[in-house]
């Protein structure tokens, strides 16, 4: 029989990683761009945050964001992307292609992309959301099931945007969680450091 401190003591390690769980841990920082993950209580991929400050304006971001032809330009590992139709002009729909090192199969999903402007807050919301229904799976490639995309950008003195990124994803297939999970922060740390100097470039113009 286990003793009443020995329980106690394992009671306590069991809320303390519990509590972890759902906490953000910074993993990285870099060139301004700093990187966070944390574990939901039954979520087996890592949630991803990064924030971050870039030279910039909103107009100048959401053209970036919604120029669907070139989001490869910026975007970690995008092969290929299509418009596929354009609801209205805070409203875009999508097709886009990921590429996976071999042997893994590339990725696709169709992505309804919104943009909002909080008013009372004077906070720009973008949200790129999986959507179902639009194109059907193809044969070569693996249908993400599920993508949220999030962001909070608030307008600096000096042209200066602070942005609060989130990202949770299955990214489907036989992929083993530890796995994705060891390279959440890349896909978000690369893509930023490039649009940072797209929004960089935007704003010299």
């Amino acid at each position: 029989m286990i003793g009443r401190s020995v329980l106690s003591v394992l009671m306590l390690i069991a809320s303390q990683y519990v509590l972890a769980q759902g906490n953000w841990q910074l993993v990285k920082n870099t060139d301004g761009i700093k990187v966070y993950t944390r574990l939901q209580p039954l979520e087996k991929f890592k949630e991803v945050k990064a924030d971050f400050e870039a030279r910039g304006t909103e107009d100048g971001l959401i053209n970036i964001v919604g120029n669907i032809q070139h989001q490869k330009d910026w975007s970690y590992g995008t092969k290929r992307t299509m418009l596929i139709a354009k609801k209205n002009k805070d409203t875009i729909i999508y097709y886009s292609e990921i590429s996976m090192p071999w042997p893994l199969s590339n990725r696709d999903l169709v992505i309804q992309l919104t943009f909002k402007k909080d008013t009372v807050d004077n906070i720009l919301h973008i949200q790129a959301k999986s959507i179902t229904g639009i194109l059907p799976p193809k044969r070569d490639l693996v249908r993400v099931p599920f993508s949220l995309a999030e962001w909070e950008v608030k307008s600096l003195p000096n042209k200066m945007l602070d942005i609060q990124y989130t990202l949770r994803a299955d990214p489907g297939g036989a992929l083993p969680a530890w796995l994705v999970n060891l390279a959440a922060t890349v896909g978000p740390y690369n893509s930023f450091q490039k649009l940072k100097a797209l929004l960089t470039k935007e704003n010299n113009h």
